[in-house]
């Protein structure tokens, strides 16, 4: 059986942006939905989730928790005690992403999960949050069939004054100078990207990846972020499965257009190409994803596999 890297990220990052510019990664749900309606078509504007939209429900909530605390610091310190209260690392789910009304509900979720949660309750009472991409400093791989999966990690941060408070809800990333803040439109993308790879595992018998629902939330987070190369990655992998092959490649050269130095791409192409026989482009791209990563032993042996060949 072949065997296809997928890589499964959080977030986008954006570096070098200033501390005046950071209020610009911040949209109200109905500034995202203008924002995108230029991407969309009027029925996915209208069905389309903002993961970290708060109700009236989650407002109150919020105020109820901070209404003691005198200052920002004073609320973020009431909010966290109340995440601890509710023991949601207690209940975390890896693969288990939810909006923030739906965390609500099932008091479980995956780090994305938390974060719209903690995002949207932290704007109901004021605060300044913003989705901080951890990506580079956790990864970590497993499993599943012929499947090489990649985690990235998101977490929030909170600016108080000049500063911004990291708040990690699993305690996996550590050199919080190594965060960068992305904007609620990678968010959103973000989210739709792992709802593609859960839906994947939760039809197995309806196609897996190759299910019109997985393919159509891929897209839906490359057109939300067209420079999401990890999202291009995953709807190659789907494409794939989907029997594309055409599709799958053009969302691999997607992604390594959006980002050169993201391994899984080239090494999904270079499946390809040794498919239709060409080996040199095979091979020039299994080498490239041994050199951007060559800690990785699958990388390692697809190379091997195409030099064997």
């Amino acid at each position: 059986m072949t065997r296809v890297v997928i890589t499964i990220a959080f977030s986008i990052a954006l570096v070098g942006q200033p501390a005046s510019a950071h209020r610009d990664f911040i949209y109200s749900p109905e500034e995202a939905r203008q924002a995108l309606s230029a991407k969309l078509s009027k029925n996915e504007i209208s069905s389309l989730k903002i993961p970290y939209e708060a109700d009236d429900e989650i407002r109150e909530l919020a105020s109820e928790i901070t209404k003691d605390a005198h200052g920002d610091d004073q609320k973020l310190k009431r909010l966290l005690h109340y995440f601890r209260k509710r023991g949601y690392l207690d209940r975390y789910q890896q693969t288990g992403t939810h909006t923030a009304r739906e965390v609500l509900d099932r008091g479980e979720g995956n780090c994305l999960s938390y974060a719209n949660l903690f995002v949207a309750m932290s704007r109901s009472v004021g605060l300044q949050a913003h989705y901080l991409d951890a990506s580079r400093v956790v990864r970590e791989f497993g499993r599943s069939g012929s499947v090489l999966v990649e985690y990235g990690h998101i977490l929030v941060g909170v600016k108080i004054g000049p500063d911004i408070t990291p708040v990690d809800f699993d305690g996996s990333a550590k050199e919080f100078n190594r965060f960068e803040i992305i904007s609620d439109l990678d968010a959103i993308a973000d989210y739709y990207n792992n709802v593609g790879y859960e839906l994947s595992f939760h039809r197995r018998e309806q196609g897996g990846f190759a299910n019109q629902d997985v393919l159509r939330a891929f897209t839906l987070a490359t057109r939300i972020a067209p420079g999401f190369a990890k999202a291009h990655n995953n709807l190659g992998v789907a494409y794939g499965r989907a029997g594309r092959i055409e599709d799958a490649a053009r969302a691999y050269r997607n992604a390594i257009q959006a980002d050169p130095q993201l391994p899984a791409p080239h090494a999904n192409l270079a499946q390809i190409y040794m498919r239709k026989g060409q080996r040199e482009k095979a091979l020039k791209h299994s080498e490239k994803a041994v050199r951007l990563d060559p800690q990785n032993a699958h990388y390692r042996y697809f190379l091997g596999r195409t030099l064997a060949r």
